[in-house]
């Protein structure tokens, strides 16, 4: 997997009207990555990590309007407020209240803070964590960054859409008359319109192009 590619898609920025508007997404996939690259713990240990945080959506959200010497920051409660998640068929999911989600995900938080801060500076230092429940009520999963279908962070009147499958986490996809290689996500050459098949990982293709 080319980590920097997941993480790219992973982050969702909108800037208009002198603002600016930002959604990180921490699926499983985030965390299998993070934790295999720190080597700090055992595939078991790792394992049961996710099965903590598998019940539920983390996003972490900022949002900030241009002043005079500094951004304005939009406060935590504003933005708890105006937030939702919409799932690809329209239905809509509020953050869940501090008190019905689990301590060890609170705990995860509140680690994750000063992350953050030192990854991304005054940006990240005011990003807040948005908790919202993994599944609908049917206990379909809400968002696959495997599966087709979209995942739209609203806050306020931006609207941040992940497309899915995330094409990093895939295998890339070959066109089988051309040779040509694309993200994992695409199942149609953009450029002939012919279906793409998936590859393994291991197997040898040149650059991927890019859409025109």
């Amino acid at each position: 997997m080319d980590q920097s590619a997941f993480f790219r898609e992973l982050t969702l920025t909108r800037n208009q009207d002198g603002g600016m508007t930002m959604a990180m997404w921490m699926p499983d996939e985030f965390w299998r990555t993070t934790l295999q690259s720190s080597r700090r713990m055992t595939d078991k240990g790792i394992t049961e990590y996710i099965a903590v945080v598998h019940p539920y959506i983390l996003i972490a959200v900022v949002d900030a309007q241009s002043g005079f010497s500094a951004p304005r920051y939009t406060d935590v409660d504003t933005l708890v407020n105006e937030a939702t998640i919409e799932d690809s068929h329209g239905t809509t999911y509020s953050p869940l209240p501090p008190d019905s989600v689990a301590e060890d995900i609170r705990n995860l938080i509140q680690m994750m803070r000063p992350v953050l801060s030192n990854m991304m500076g005054a940006l990240g230092q005011h990003m807040e964590f948005l908790v919202f429940p993994s599944a609908d009520k049917a206990g379909h999963l809400i968002a696959d960054p495997k599966s087709d279908g979209s995942l739209t962070v609203h806050l306020g009147n931006v609207a941040l859409r992940y497309r899915l499958p995330l094409g990093s986490i895939l295998p890339p996809s070959l066109d089988p008359k051309t040779g040509e290689s694309f993200p994992g996500s695409y199942h149609f050459n953009p450029y002939t319109g012919a279906k793409l098949a998936q590859r393994p990982l291991d197997t040898h293709a040149g650059p991927t192009p890019k859409p025109q």
